[in-house]
């Protein structure tokens, strides 16, 4: 049989792939996806319509409610002027959320209805996402096709599984769709371990809702050079689809009748081949290919070893996660005029009535973030018997909301715990004294500070916020401010030429080399000298080799 080498995504529940060499795996708490913006290729309002109907499909919402949030979903387009242009930024989920949330509930009683009930699969898919989609542009899929990727989403609750599995899916076939990459052959393959949690006969079968989307999807991949591979242990919950457009089938020693039945019958067993299929044992099994006649057939035992640690997972991994690049989230004018006319920004809505119960390992940890907020979690993980107790405190802060989780990816591979309001309200009733030095989220505060580190070590004097910048330098005849770029950000080129009328001499610290090229081409294209201003990446104030030139 001929072996073909192509890049595969294998979404696993279980921890089941990390063992694997040369891949590239992706925990959930390392993920940076967007759903709410299009593919490459995909207008704002095909996109709209397909996430609607993703959506409600993996959180079992029914037409009325999905139309709703399509018609929420171009709204929120409409104030960041997606239809009038293709730069960054886009909104995600939290912005949905809010747009939702400051909705009037001067409706009739049935829209009324539609709004609380996505209201509430919004909050909930958002709190226990963590940073998933803290994101206005997550990782460029189209790298991400060209790799070997299994992403990890074992401790997600099954919606946010169900959803992000059906989200990534339809994302590739709409870019395939744009791209016309049709009649080209076998791209790319998706693996998909319990398949049931996708292709559910149960979900078929709601007439209310229609014919999921998804089922439309598995008969249009293989054209546009998608394959799939579904394996399940219960065969009779998988969708008809599913079984009706797979192109080849195998059976394994089943267990259960029912079970046995139903991939039989899709296979269309004679009586004497289900005889013998059903003697089958370890190791053996039944292929059919196409409409073929079924073969037994031996299979290869693989032993594997599978017990890798959290911890070593981040070191076999950090170099490939440090190669990743995302735009953190930004909100246009429109936006914050519409849904904030008197705050600008704010964080993720939390419900104040929800009672906050935690450990007394969780309040432990809780006080190590505030007394050092840019500690690693595996150092604080120290100050517990194991890092397993360590962990589900960890968990537990941010199961309640009180923490969300923040990534250095340059040098040594740094995990961070950010407090969110509702976590610094609670560390206040503890009469924890809550510090916040600097600007930004807890990845931008950690730079701000470390630059600021560098600097002293180097025998100069340097400030956070002085003169409107994230990082003020007094050298005594020179005066140096340093800006921290985790984007490629527009709001960047302002603050450079404010600092440099003022007669600073200016430096850009960029997370990546994508940021720095993107700020010096918007430089250029502001009529401003790239030549005026220093550009350095953030490893660079890791080495300690600062001067002014």
């Amino acid at each position: 049989m001929e072996e073909i080498e192509k890049p595969f995504w294998a979404f696993d529940l279980k921890q089941d792939y990390r063992h694997a060499d040369d891949v590239l795996v992706l925990p959930w708490t390392e993920l940076r996806f967007n759903p709410l913006k299009p593919p490459e290729g995909v207008s704002p309002r095909r996109w709209a319509q397909v996430f609607a109907e993703i959506f409600g499909h993996a959180t079992a919402l029914l037409s009325g409610s999905k139309n709703y949030l399509m018609k929420k979903v171009v709204e929120l387009y409409q104030l960041y002027n997606l239809f009038d242009r293709v730069e960054k930024p886009y909104p995600n989920l939290h912005e949905l959320e809010m747009l939702i949330d400051s909705d009037g509930i001067n409706f009739v009683r049935k829209q009324s209805d539609y709004r609380d009930t996505l209201l509430n699969r919004l909050e909930a898919m958002n709190l226990v996402a963590g940073t998933v989609f803290d994101c206005s542009q997550g990782y460029s899929i189209q790298e991400l096709l060209q790799r070997d990727v299994v992403f990890e989403f074992d401790g997600l609750s099954r919606d946010v599984q169900n959803f992000l599995m059906e989200i990534l899916f339809t994302y590739v076939f709409e870019y395939r769709l744009a791209q016309n990459h049709r009649d080209e052959g076998l791209n790319h393959v998706f693996f998909l371990d319990e398949g049931k949690r996708v292709f559910s006969v149960y979900k078929e079968r709601q007439d209310a809702s229609g014919i999921p989307e998804i089922d439309e999807l598995t008969a249009k991949m293989r054209e546009f050079g998608e394959g799939i591979v579904v394996a399940d242990q219960e065969a009779s919950k998988l969708t008809d689809s599913i079984k009706a457009n797979t192109y080849t089938k195998l059976l394994l020693p089943t267990a259960g009748r029912k079970q046995f039945q139903a991939v039989s019958e899709a296979m269309n067993l004679s009586e004497r081949q289900a005889e013998f299929a059903q003697s089958l044992e370890v190791g053996e099994a039944i292929v059919q290919v196409g409409s073929g006649d079924p073969v037994p057939v031996k299979l290869e035992n693989y032993e594997i070893e599978k017990q890798i640690s959290d911890e070593e997972l981040e070191k076999r991994q950090a170099k490939n996660w440090e190669e990743l690049s995302s735009t953190p989230r930004d909100a246009t004018p429109e936006f914050e005029q519409a849904i904030l006319p008197d705050q600008g920004t704010r964080e993720i809505p939390e419900d104040p009535e929800r009672e906050i119960e935690v450990s007394e390992d969780a309040d432990r940890l809780l006080e190590d973030i505030v007394e050092n907020p840019f500690k690693s979690l595996t150092e604080r993980y120290e100050k517990f018997p194991s890092s397993y107790k360590g962990n589900n405190a960890k968990n537990d802060l941010v199961d309640q909301g009180l923490v969300v989780e923040g990534n250095v990816r340059v040098g040594e591979q740094r995990k961070l715990l950010q407090l969110t309001e509702k976590g610094r309200d609670y560390a206040k009733s503890l009469d924890l004294e809550v510090k916040h030095t600097g600007r930004g989220g807890v990845v931008h505060r950690y730079w701000q500070h470390r630059i600021q580190d560098a600097f002293e070590e180097a025998g100069w004097h340097a400030f956070l916020e002085k003169f409107d910048a994230d990082v003020y330098v007094n050298m005594g005849s020179t005066e140096l401010v340093v800006e921290v770029a985790m984007g490629d950000n527009p709001r960047e080129i302002d603050h450079v030429e404010d600092h440099l009328e003022r007669g600073f001499i200016v430096w850009v610290a960029c997370r990546t080399k994508e940021i720095r090229d993107g700020l010096k081409q918007r430089l250029e294209d502001n009529g401003l000298d790239p030549d005026s201003v220093m550009f350095r990446l953030f490893r660079q104030f890791n080495e300690l080799e600062l001067n002014s030139g």
